[in-house]
């Protein structure tokens, strides 16, 4: 009796290590974007024809979600930084990885042009 619960008890270890193997991740040298998000343009903007851009730095996290958003250069100022945030944030990349372990991509750039249909 004891002998045949032995028996299952391996076979039940085996199949939770196989459950829990885990496949390596192929080397990126960098983040790679998989899901952009299109920006909403203000609408106070829209009425008034206003155009411009914001450039962002930013990191990509082991999971590849935008991170430490900042915005280091916008023209106008202030007009379509919180929209450009927004947008950059529901973006989705696929993480840096090195040596088959995902790490956190830092100091990206990203500049959201907002320019109104002609």
């Amino acid at each position: 009796d004891s002998v045949a619960s032995r028996g299952l008890g391996d076979v039940y270890k085996r199949q939770l290590l196989t459950a829990c193997s885990t496949t390596h991740l192929p080397d990126s040298p960098n983040a790679t974007l998989i899901m952009p998000s299109p920006p909403e343009y203000p609408i106070k903007s829209v009425r008034e024809k206003i155009e411009g851009s914001v450039t962002m730095s930013f990191d990509v996290d082991t999971s590849g979600k935008p991170v430490n958003i900042k915005v280091i250069k916008a023209e106008p100022v202030k007009i379509f930084d919180k929209a450009a945030i927004r947008s950059l944030s529901k973006w989705r990349y696929a993480p840096k990885v090195v040596n088959a372990i995902a790490v956190v991509d830092k100091d990206l750039e990203m500049t959201i042009d907002f320019n109104l249909a002609k």
